[in-house]
């Protein structure tokens, strides 16, 4: 009779402990988007943010709720006080802080089917050929971060004494090179593709173009889990899935790819 009701005992044990294993906590597939640079307001991003959450929740049988930063500050802030499960951040943003915040890359965005992104510094037609020979500030909206530099100009960076300064408008950064206010703006490939075709880029044109660069990636804060594998697989099937196209469309990418091997 005893060792019946120990083996009825440790079936419930082993029942329940299955049961919590099998299903996540709420929160725990919470996370952040962080792209310092991009424009507009984190509130305005809000129901993007929420179209997400309601898709990943359906998904994943859990609770999911996510936010939005586009300035350093908040996003750092925030960071210091709450602990996401996982984010998508700037490229610029990752190669600052993935030490800071234990940063896994587990997928990778693909803006415009674009595996890879090249950023272009444009500078006015007549001027220096030469982004070494370009005197004054170049704007970007990717230009935020302490790595920004680094990342944009590679081992050359030491050679190259251009001042750079974020913006969330490289738009209005435009008109002030052709005004001659600004010595030039940096574009990635999504910006450089849209205003490729506008008159205020006739007389402008490429004085640098960077290596190809990894877009923002998805990543995990602190080692790949088992529920970090779960989400990859989720974002990497919402391409083939028609109930996320619309939602795709709002985070500005064609899907989601693996991670960038460069960021391992």
């Amino acid at each position: 009779m005893l060792r019946k009701i120990l083996a009825i005992t440790l079936l419930v044990i082993v029942t329940v402990s299955g049961a919590a294993y099998a299903s996540p906590k709420n929160g725990s597939f919470d996370f952040v988007i962080i792209e310092p640079g991009q424009p507009g307001t984190s509130a305005d991003a809000q129901p993007v943010m929420d179209d997400l959450a309601k898709y990943l929740s359906a998904k994943m049988g859990t609770s999911v709720s996510g936010v939005y930063f586009n300035e350093l500050k908040p996003a750092l802030k925030y960071l210091a006080d709450n602990k996401p499960a996982w984010g998508i951040c700037g490229l610029t943003f990752f190669k600052s802080y993935a030490d800071k915040f234990m940063l896994t890359p587990v997928a990778s965005t693909m803006p415009q089917g674009l595996d890879k992104d090249i950023w272009r510094i444009m500078a006015p037609s007549d001027g220096p050929d030469s982004v070494k020979d370009i005197n004054g500030t170049v704007y970007g909206s990717m230009l935020y971060t302490p790595d920004a530099r680094k990342i944009l100009f590679g081992k050359g960076e030491a050679e190259i004494p251009l001042v750079i300064e974020g913006t969330s408008t490289p738009l209005s950064k435009l008109r002030w090179v052709n005004r001659g206010k600004a010595a030039g703006v940096c574009l990635n490939s999504v910006q450089f593709s849209v205003l490729s075709g506008m008159d205020s880029l006739s007389s402008l044109k490429v004085v640098y173009e960077s290596k190809k660069l990894p877009n923002s990636p998805v990543v995990w804060f602190g080692k790949a889990t088992d529920d970090a594998f779960r989400l990859q697989a989720i974002l990497l099937d919402m391409k083939k899935d028609p109930a996320a196209e619309s939602l795709l469309k709002l985070l500005q990418t064609n899907g989601f790819g693996t991670a960038d091997k460069e960021l391992k």
